[in-house]
């Protein structure tokens, strides 16, 4: 379904004119709704991101909408420990970090709380090769910090990520969403609840609200079952998240 299709009338922003009985146009001819219902459209679109992410597992799901895979790579510094992560991150999946013949290595999540006979700048004091990172805030912490002798500086440090939507503008048109089309309703259902219900159309929010709880267990037992249905794979024992 595409996000603002004003000639078949098919598309997000037609379906929630439909939805709240508007005419044709109330909300694509409409200089301030249509920003308002794009706020709102992006809003459910996160949250059905955020119910794929929790049915799907160890399987990574990804906005189609990203033309790139979701793996960041940066040079690493000798001597710094932190490095700034992705601003569109919402999880890291797995760290590298080049060693010094130009391979990637694995390293291990830490969290500080494991750490409990030292001080986190006592930990891993000696610069090397970096074997474990621990997230803090936006940022990545490596330890021990790189040393340029034991890893390659150039694109040392590489990042896979569970990433957020790649969220609709105003002034899109033929966009469509990132996850299966068979559920794409579950955006113009939602924006047009959030709606209705703070203007306090009652029945109507209603009606919209067991519309969506609907789908959204359709969607949670589709991508559910595609899951169920990926061979298995090697991957961290432990998800962290930012």
């Amino acid at each position: 379904m595409q996000f603002n299709d004003t000639t078949t009338k098919m598309g997000i922003i037609q379906d929630c004119e439909m939805l709240l009985a508007m005419t044709d146009g109330n909300i694509s001819g409409n200089a301030t709704l249509i920003k308002i219902f794009t706020r709102l459209i992006n809003s459910w679109y996160r949250r059905v991101n955020s119910i794929i992410w929790e049915v799907t597992g160890d399987w990574e799901y990804d906005d189609s909408n990203w033309t790139d895979l979701p793996i960041a790579t940066t040079d690493l510094v000798d001597e710094q420990q932190d490095y700034e992560i992705p601003s569109t991150a919402q999880k890291v999946d797995r760290v590298e970090v080049k060693d010094s013949e130009g391979n990637y290595q694995l390293i291990t999540p830490i969290d500080k709380s494991q750490i409990k006979t030292s001080a986190m700048t006592e930990f891993e004091e000696t610069s090397g090769m970096p074997i474990y990172y621990d997230l803090l805030g936006r940022s990545l912490f490596l330890y021990p910090k790189p040393d340029a002798a034991s890893v390659t500086l150039t694109a040392g440090l590489k990042i896979y990520v569970s990433r957020d939507v790649d969220a609709f503008l105003y002034t899109d048109t033929t966009k469509e969403p990132g996850f299966v089309s068979n559920f794409h309703r579950i955006l113009s259902l939602g924006a047009s609840y959030d709606y209705a219900f703070s203007y306090e159309m009652g029945t109507k929010a209603n009606f919209l609200k067991g519309q969506i709880n609907e789908l959204r267990e359709e969607l949670r037992d589709f991508y559910g079952a595609r899951h169920r249905a990926m061979p298995v794979r090697i991957s961290p024992k432990r998800r962290n998240y930012l």
